[in-house]
């Protein structure tokens, strides 16, 4: 179920709002299928285009997801485990800044989104249901293991929104 609001920071309300109070791995999958449908319904020449000067582009944007993704599934497994260490932050603009500069093709970028997703899955799909409400440190927050997972879903659907919204025009 959801995660409460003590094990997350506020600012992460946008994402878990997005989500259902029902089984995380079910979400999982079902927004794996929902985002793959859409990627491989753009076209290639799309992945470049950006709905205003200074937004990112499409393959920026789903890289930004990916990135994401990878940041919060390690973040689960770490406090899952026990980590104490206060797990660092990311700054979004420079990992987007970095991504942008690889060229990879939309098949390339669909792969590397089914190897995350994957790799999430198996995280979620390793640890006990006990573990995730154990709680850890991120960027100076409160973070539950769960809490991450809905983080992950949250953010995408978010992001995915905009997609729709202002590049795919609805």
């Amino acid at each position: 179920m959801k995660p409460e609001k003590h094990e997350y920071a506020p600012y992460y309300e946008t994402y878990i709002s997005l989500t259902e109070n029902r089984a995380l791995k079910e979400q999982l999958i079902e927004s794996r299928n929902k985002t793959l449908t859409l990627i491989e319904g753009i076209a290639e020449e799309q992945f470049s285009y950006a709905y205003q000067k200074g937004k990112w582009t499409v393959k920026e944007l789903l890289q930004h997801i990916i990135d994401t993704e990878i940041v919060f599934a390690y973040r689960a497994f770490a406090i899952a485990r026990g980590e104490k260490q206060h797990l660092p932050g990311f700054d979004q603009d420079k990992y987007v800044e970095m991504a942008s500069k690889t060229t990879l093709s939309k098949q390339e970028l669909i792969s590397a989104y089914k190897s995350t997703r994957a790799f999430t899955l198996s995280v979620f799909y390793y640890l006990k249901d006990d573990n995730l409400t154990q709680t850890g440190t991120a960027s100076g927050n409160n973070l539950s293991v769960r809490a991450a997972g809905f983080i992950i879903l949250g953010h995408e659907k978010h992001h995915l929104n905009i997609l729709s919204e202002r590049y795919l025009n609805g």
